[in-house]
């Protein structure tokens, strides 16, 4: 501790002093001046300097250090705020320096020989407000150890290093003090008291003490002097730079004060936060101070599920008395820390005295206003612990605890404390006061006295002042249990025959209503319970009626309720069920005991779903059969029990899938061996390893085969009797199983008992500390699975594994210790910084990414869990490395670990993943309206589906429930690059847009218009839509308008879109609809042979004149008869129908015509397929009728035929032999048909028709002219050009010369024919000039 500071007052002369004068002045009164115990202020209630003047030693820099303690003196400003508050006296203005009384205990605790202590107060738990921790976990007094005094606990927390080390006091700058210090660089000066008690004795040392001092100050820059202090102590003073004083202190003290073996008990819980990441912490601690430390080795692998706050580890620090005092502060710092709050449980306390408890007001008060929560069972039910025997003239009882139902209690440690005195308190209290009574209720009349349906036992308490044990609801036994005072114990019997005589009982005997089962009313009542009770079905009867049903296998139940005419509903509803289950639904089936776990597990659900049978598998131990119910073949969770008679129909289906299920499990177990059963002896101690052989062998079976039945310690026998197992194990299955495991089964117990014979053999073999926590694993899963597979005993210590077991399995574990040790050292670890936001999509759905990774590598990844587990904040030491990790693993932290080759590869495939999916990670989200997501999906999804192929992003739509929302709007989330967000984003705030500004109209127009809108194949419709600026696309156009189907939707047309769109379709077809409602309807006479006129040709005419004038012309059908054969119907409005009329009847009016009579033979030549009759109506307005005459059939068009059926001749044939090879054929024109056909010449005037007569007489002249066709082949292809002439010189003087007409073919080389047609004379001329022409040319 700092010593006081030199006092204010100068002399009177002191203003004359120079500013160095005066400090050399200061020091000479400070070096002459003897610091006294008491002059030294405790540095508990002090000022602490800055900590650049703070004392310190060397701490560790290790960076996986979880908690490394600070090497100063004082506590942290926490832990300080956690101590003690005392009383600080008043400072007197001038005070007086009181004697020295060294034989003072209190003033000079335990600077003497040893000396009596008073008995220690009860300890004190760690809490906020720390006290000393009172008792060890080896027994001992804290501080006792090795049989020397150690310092109390009392002075544990005080600020100076150990009791007889008197705290270093310091000249540096310090404002401890009122007056403030000057200091010279260099001369920093620091004081350590020693009692000779503490040190080693000067014959025991190596040095003389002067010699140690001289090599101390030969090797640090400080300088250090012994001097005597007051009552015996020596005072050791280091001068010089800070650092160099405080190490060479230590480095005196460490070579003078004798080993000093102290033993610190902690809480179990903070063991791991001692030991630190791979022992960092306690290495870190031994380190700075200079200590040996240990922490019991029988706790290595010890797992702690609770925080019990009695469970306590002793803390063995060796080494000088300076160096263990830091130590010592270092590890309570740490406890502090970690101490405030504990979790505990008390199993000391009977469950019999919960109720009063939780009555108790004090018991109440303890969590009012405080760190506090404490969590009593509620008890008014026994389950595995019956309560004790009534005793004699109801004297207090004995009651046992029962540890599987324990008080829990958490919070602040000096609460919990407080709470549990107080409730062990209120124990003792209970036991000295409360007796119990038992009496017989009727069982279903229990629930009624207490629980869901009668009182709660809070009330039944203050009523009665005692609580009611009920038996459970597997336990037959009538016998309520009445706990309390004796004198109140009347009372709360005459309570209890109260609410139970105010219950209504009604009876069913449910065996009387199937009377005539064929297996007898007994057995089909059984059956039928077995089932209800299996099925849940009385349960339900109970909730529905507020009852109580209490069935019997006899079928006399009983029903009890607080109103009786629940009772009665009750019971007419279960003799409805009864009768809803006559025997006909109902099959026993004998199947041997050995297959009913598998029928259980494997086919009843199967048989349920394929037969609509439920399989009711009996119990273990159960002797009854394997009994069919026939429910129904729809789904069994929405099956409801039947309450009616079902029909003979009925009946008869029943019993069909009855055998059908039957049939299967027949089939099931035929054909398979004998089940036999086997006795093997084995001693007891072996079971759990024949277990474990049992469950390898059983694991190595082929899917769907049937385990064999394994007991150990004897055949079934009931839960009460199995407490002391006997020295064998039975097997039962089919016979080869069961032999061949048994055969196994006997070599493995030899096995075992000959290893027996070798436990002694120990191997012992060093592995790396650093990785103990990965060979113990979690709560020691790790080192407990080896233990099992080579079963030997594993022990690690400090460095060192020794196994303990046969020799060869000794071996064989370490052989894979070692294998495991060598991969580990190979590990690498990597820590990623990935933000948090991309860790779902690295890991991928259901974790398929990181496990591909897993796998590809053979590393693991950890991810930061978004939840940690409150247990896992107390680890034992052997997970501490595990634990601190996942809590110290930061939010955006991913940590990589495995081999290093193939950690690095995962490395760099993750850190490529982050990167895909940073580039695909751009979000952006579209307001759009719930009702529009319909239409953005589209029909099957091909809209949505659409528009992600067509942008490349993940678009997520909300389902129905995410969507609603009270703003009748949604949010779609896009996902993907940049480049595809924005272009989705674009593309569906369109469509939002569009819809947005979509508005609906309804338009009522009569269904006779419906048509007329629409118009031929959509055309009118189409037109409406575009002349309104919709879209082009006909697959929306259905979308925009959409028209009633049916007669029940009326006539009202449907029109949604944009709002200036739909009022101009509105319009349209409004204006459309008004139009054809004022239009008028007229009739024109028109003959029917006149009717072509109008239509023309493909109804073009038709067409023209509709469009001339407006109006929907309707010519009649050939079909019709009567008048209206030649009524055209003219609909528009009334003055273009009178425009039409008249246009129509100009048209068809009777014209003046001229009959021609012309050969038929000569008809086609003339019509030229149509082509005559054209030029003459378009020439002269006249058309040609045949007097109501068929034309006659057009005779065949003559082609040529090769004479003498050579093939064409070659190019290298001679010219001059192929020069009359020609061929040459001559064909009539015209048909042989006789007699003439009337042409009857129609126009407008004489002068028209005398024109077209004119013509047709040229017409019949050329004809009669042109009455024979010659094909004339060449024999040379290259000769038809000869014919053609230069310019078709040739060719034109031919046909001027003959009068012929001559086509010469344009393709030569094919062989076609020239073709003359003319004059048979004329013809034969041509052909003859065309040969000369070709002869001259050859």
């Amino acid at each position: 501790m700092a010593t006081e500071s030199a006092t204010n007052g100068t002399s009177a002369g002191a203003d004359t002093m120079s500013a160095a004068e005066r400090l050399m002045a200061q020091h000479a009164e400070e070096e002459a001046h003897q610091a006294s115990v008491e002059e030294v202020p405790d540095e508990e209630f002090t000022e602490h300097p800055p900590p650049s003047g703070a004392a310190s030693l060397p701490i560790s820099t290790d960076p996986s250090r979880v908690a490394t303690p600070s090497g100063e003196p004082g506590m942290s400003a926490k832990a300080a705020g956690k101590q003690p508050m005392r009383e600080q006296p008043q400072q007197p203005a001038a005070p007086s320096k009181p004697a020295i009384d060294t034989q003072s205990e209190d003033a000079f605790p335990a600077l003497g020989g040893p000396k009596s202590q008073p008995a220690a107060a009860a300890p004190t738990p760690w809490s906020r407000k720390p006290a000393a921790v009172g008792k060890a976990a080896n027994g001992m007094s804290n501080g006792m150890a090795n049989g020397n005094t150690a310092p109390s606990n009392k002075s544990s927390r005080a600020s100076t290093p150990l009791s007889g080390i008197v705290t270093p006091s310091s000249t540096a700058p310090s404002q401890r003090g009122p007056t403030p210090q000057m200091n010279l660089p260099g001369r920093y000066s620091e004081q350590i008291q020693l009692h000779p008690s503490m040190m080693t004795p000067r014959n025991q040392l190596k040095k003389p003490v002067n010699d140690i001092l001289r090599d101390v100050n030969k090797r640090s820059k400080a300088n250090v002097e012994m001097k005597a202090g007051p009552g015996g102590v020596v005072v050791f003073e280091g001068t010089g730079p800070v650092d160099a004083v405080r190490v060479a202190l230590k480095e005196v003290a460490t070579q003078l004060c004798s080993k000093q073996n102290i033993s610190v008990p902690v809480p179990a819980s903070i063991r791991g936060k001692i030991v630190g990441k791979q022992g960092a912490t306690i290495q870190a601690i031994s380190k700075k101070t200079g200590a040996r430390i240990n922490i019991s080795k029988q706790e290595a692998a010890e797992i702690l599920e609770d925080d019990d706050m009695d469970t306590m580890v002793d803390v063995t620090i060796e080494g000088d008395p300076f160096a263990v005092q830091m130590a010592r502060q270092d590890i309570e710092k740490i406890v502090n820390e970690h101490t405030a709050s504990v979790n505990t449980r008390l199993k000391n306390i009977p469950a019999e005295y919960y109720p009063f408890m939780n009555a108790n007001s004090r018991v109440n008060a303890l969590r009012e206003g405080r760190d506090l929560k404490m969590q009593i069972p509620h008890y008014h039910s026994w389950n595995q612990q019956a309560p004790p025997q009534t005793p004699m003239d109801r004297k207090p009882a004995t009651f046992t605890p029962q540890a599987g139902l324990p008080i829990q209690l958490s919070g602040d440690r000096q609460a919990v404390a407080e709470a549990r005195a107080e409730l062990e308190r209120q124990a003792e209290q209970l036991q000295r006061q409360i007796t119990l009574e038992q009496m017989a209720i009727e069982r279903g009349r229990h629930q009624f006295i207490v629980g869901d349906l009668g009182t709660s036992l809070n009330d039944f308490l203050q009523e009665t002042g005692c609580s009611v044990i009920l038996p459970p609801d597997n336990d037959d036994s009538e016998m309520l249990t009445i706990v309390g005072p004796p004198e109140r114990i009347e009372e709360g019997m005459n309570k209890i025959m109260d609410l139970a005589s105010s219950m209504s009982m009604a009876s069913a005997d449910i065996a009387k209503q199937h009377a005539n089962a064929p297996r007898g009313a007994q057995a089909h009542a059984r059956d039928i319970t077995r089932y209800l009770q299996q099925r849940q079905g009385i349960e339900e009867l109970e909730r529905m009626h507020n009852a109580r049903i209490v069935p019997d296998s006899t079928g006399a139940w009983q029903i009890y309720a607080r109103d009786g005419k629940n009772a009665m509903k009750a019971r007419s509803d279960i003799m409805n069920l009864i009768s809803g289950h006559p025997p006909t639904r109902f099959q026993p089936v004998e199947v041997d005991p050995f297959f009913h776990e598998h029928l259980r597990e494997q086919h009843a659900h199967q048989i349920r779903d394929q037969h609509g049978v439920r399989v009711i598998v009996p119990a273990e131990g159960d002797d009854s059969p394997v009994l069919l119910v026939f429910e129904d073949r729809a789904a069994s969770p929405e099956y409801q029990l039947p309450r009616r008679q079902p029909s003979a129909q009925d009946a008869q289906a029943f019993q069909q899938a009855l055998e059908q299920a039957q049939k299967e499990i027949l089939n099931l177990i035929s054909g398979r061996e004998e089940i036999v059963s086997r006795e093997v002896d084995a001693p007891v101690k072996f079971h759990d390893k024949i277990r474990r052989h049992v469950d390898r062998h059983h694991q190595a079976l082929p899917e769907g085969a049937i385990p064999l039945q394994v007991l150990y310690g004897g055949p079934h026998q009931p839960q009460q009797q199995r407490r002391q197992q006997t020295p064998n194990v039975n097997l039962r299955g089919p016979q080869n199983e069961v032999d061949a495991l048994m055969q196994s089964m006997l070599a493995f117990i030899e096995q075992e008992k000959q290893d027996e014979l070798e436990r002694g053999f120990t191997l012992s073999f060093d592995f790396p500390q650093k990785f103990a926590n990965h060979l113990i694993g979690r709560k020691g899963e790790n080192i407990n699975r080896l233990r099992e597979e080579f079963d030997v005993d594993i022990q690690l210590n400090e460095g060192k594994c020794e196994i303990k077991g046969p020799e060869a399995k000794a071996n064989a574990c370490k052989k894979h210790i070692l294998d495991m040790a060598k991969k580990l050292e190979d590990e690498a670890t990597h820590h990623l910084n990935i933000p948090a936001q991309f860790h779902r999509d690295l890991i991928g759905a259901q974790g398929s990414q990181v496990n591909r990774l897993q796998d590809r590598y053979g590393v693991r990844v950890n991810f930061p869990r978004t939840r940690q587990a409150a247990e896992d904040d107390t680890l034992e030491a052997a997970d501490t490395t595990a634990g601190a990790h996942r809590n110290a693993q930061l939010p955006h932290e991913v940590i990589i670990k495995g081999p290093g080759k193939g950690a690095d590869a995962c490395r760099d495939e993750l850190l490529s993943l982050l990167q895909y999916v940073k580039d695909n990670s751009f979000t952006a989200t579209v307001s759009v309206a719930q009702n529009q997501l319909p239409s953005l999906i589209g029909s099957g999804g091909k809209e949505m589906e659409s528009m992600r192929l067509e942008t490349g992003a993940q678009i997520d739509v909300p389902g129905s429930r995410e969507a609603a929302s009270p703003t009748g709007r949604a949010e779609i989330r896009i996902k993907g690059s940049k480049k595809a967000v924005e272009e989705a984003k674009k593309l569906i705030e369109e469509k939002a847009k569009v819809f947005d500004n979509t508005v609906t109209r309804n338009l009522d127009i009569d269904k006779r218009h419906h048509r007329l809108i629409i118009g031929a194949q959509g055309t009118n419709l189409r037109s409406i839509i575009t002349e309104a600026g919709g879209p082009d696309d006909t697959r929306l156009h259905n979308r925009m308008i959409r028209f009633p189907k049916t007669e029940a939707d009326g006539n009202s047309i449907r029109i949604e879109g944009q709002k200036s769109i739909v009022d101009k379709i509105c319009a349209s077809i409004q204006a459309l609809v008004d139009e054809q409602e004022s239009q008028t309807n007229d009739i024109a006479e028109v003959k029917p042979d006149k009717h072509r006129l109008l239509i023309g040709r493909g109804g073009e005419t038709r067409r023209q004149l509709e469009q001339q004038f407006g109006v929907s012309i309707n010519v009649p059908r050939q079909s019709e008869s009567g008048p209206q054969r030649s009524q055209v119907r003219i609909s528009g409005q009334p003055s273009n129908v009178e425009k039409a009329k008249a246009h129509i009847l100009e048209m068809t009016k009777d014209m003046e015509g001229e009959t021609v009579s012309v050969p038929r033979r000569f008809h086609h030549s003339i019509a030229d397929n149509g082509q005559f009759f054209r030029r003459l109506r378009n020439d002269h307005k006249v058309t040609v009728d045949h007097a109501g005459q068929r034309p006659p059939p057009k005779p065949s068009t003559p082609t040529p035929s090769r004479a003498n059926g050579d093939s064409m001749p070659l190019i290298t044939d001679d010219p001059a032999a192929n020069a009359n090879s020609h061929s040459w054929e001559m064909h009539d024109l015209h048909s042989a048909e006789e007699g003439d056909i009337p042409w009857v010449l129609a126009g407008p005037s004489q002068e028209a028709i005398a024109s077209a007569r004119a013509k047709l007489d040229r017409a019949l002249e050329e004809a009669g002219k042109q009455d024979t066709m010659g094909f004339l082949i060449l024999p040379d292809p290259r000769a038809y050009r000869h014919v053609i002439g230069p310019g078709g010189s040739e060719i034109n003087r031919v046909r001027k010369q003959t009068g012929t007409k001559i086509q010469v073919p344009r393709d030569q080389s094919k062989g076609e024919a020239i073709e003359i047609a003319g004059a048979k004379a004329g013809v034969e001329d041509a052909r003859d000039i065309i040969l000369e022409i070709v002869q001259n040319n050859a």
